[in-house]
């Protein structure tokens, strides 16, 4: 008797995760302007995957039908593990070794170049600095696409175009997007060893109280070839100390759980709808494009997610080909418990299928709440 309610039990709770996880795959299919509801599905989709494998081999070992069920979802949502995973346990990178026809392209949101740290100082701030461009300069990627950059032109210690110059990097579009006391520039960039013949920069639309970069693209001659590079950085959910604490008052605080829930509901939402937009834009632009184009930038979402797959279409995501697990690229320092959170890779480099990705890594540093990623490509018929 006991038995049989447990197992009832199973297959109820078993029935609820197949339907949440199909329900979930539904995200990148859905406009979050108006179905955001699902882009939270989005955020769990890793977690309902585990649950599912899980009861699959529970029902294997139990010799029961209902393991039919499990292959039969999981098959229907293979287009979204196949983004979420990669498969390649035995791939390593080897920094040092490069093809003579690939180049090497790293994305990387910096964080303004800013220790995490509060008030640092003067010297803590320039061993900062340091300590990122020798990343940089270890990596020797030959395109770099920089989020959250800034730099200070006038002063001796926070040139940091100068230091990319200093680097062998002669070529750079930083049209900037924001300025700070009249001296301190900030937004997104690409700097390049090759030369860039044409750049552009697309606006994104700009909501109180946000500083949302802009999309830029440069196009580089690449021995015979062109390419064109874009970076973006997608709008963020703009987590502050409140939100945090709400965050800690829904796992502690049985009083307060509803009303820290629907103010962070209500702040993801939004970030959810705005990103909707700006992927749309992004998306236009990819699509103009009349050279073979490489996408790198910090999406502030997950692979299961309508901007990812409406940012990446027909492209092929670098570390999904080369790389193994989930990849998570972003470190939050303000909370214990999102930065423990493995399954947060929102940094992405995507290349068109033009291209061959030769290797991808994440370099395993953290500098700033981001992780870097670095791929090196190559275009085919070479």
């Amino acid at each position: 008797m006991i038995g049989t309610i447990i197992r009832r039990i199973l297959v109820f709770i078993y029935l609820g995760v197949v339907v949440v996880f199909l329900a979930a795959c539904l995200a990148p299919l859905l406009n979050p302007a108006t179905w955001w509801p699902f882009s939270f599905l989005g955020l769990i989709f890793p977690y309902l995957l585990i649950l599912l494998v899980l009861f699959l081999i529970g029902w294997l070992l139990a010799r029961s039908r209902w393991s039919f069920l499990a292959v039969a979802v999981l098959l229907l949502g293979w287009k979204n593990i196949s983004a979420v995973f990669a498969f390649h346990p035995f791939n390593s990178f080897h920094k040092a070794i490069k093809e003579p026809a690939a180049i090497r392209i790293m994305t990387w949101n910096l964080k303004g170049l800013f220790p995490s740290e509060e008030s640092p100082t003067k010297a803590g701030r320039v061993a900062h600095l340091d300590r990122i461009f020798n990343v940089i300069r270890d990596y020797n990627p030959d395109v770099v696409a920089v989020q959250e950059f800034s730099t200070i032109p006038q002063s001796k210690w926070f040139n940091n175009i100068a230091r990319f110059e200093n680097m062998g990097y002669r070529y750079h579009f930083f049209p900037g997007d924001f300025v700070r006391n009249k001296v301190h520039f900030s937004g997104t960039a690409i700097f390049s060893k090759y030369p860039i013949a044409d750049t552009a920069k697309t606006y994104m639309p700009q909501y109180k109280n946000d500083e949302v970069e802009s999309l830029l693209s440069a196009d580089i001659v690449y021995a015979s070839d062109t390419i064109r590079v874009f970076t973006g950085h997608l709008q963020s959910y703009r987590f502050m100390p409140a939100d945090y604490s709400n965050f800690s008052k829904i796992r502690s605080n049985p009083e307060e759980r509803i009303d820290a829930s629907k103010s962070v509901i209500r702040k993801m939402r939004g970030a959810f709808q705005k990103r909707a937009v700006q992927t749309d834009i992004i998306r236009e632009q990819l699509d103009g494009s009349i050279f073979p184009e490489i996408f790198c930038g910090d999406l502030n979402d997950v692979p299961n997610s309508y901007a990812y797959f409406s940012v990446k279409n027909n492209k092929r995501d670098a570390f999904i080909a080369k790389g193994f697990g989930f990849g998570q690229t972003f470190f939050n320092f303000s909370s214990n418990f999102m930065k423990r959170i493995p399954t947060l890779r929102i940094d992405y480099i995507f290349t068109d299928p033009a291209f061959d990705i030769l290797q991808c890594t994440r370099v395993p540093i953290i500098l700033s709440d981001h992780i870097p990623v670095v791929a090196d490509v190559t275009l085919k018929n070479r």
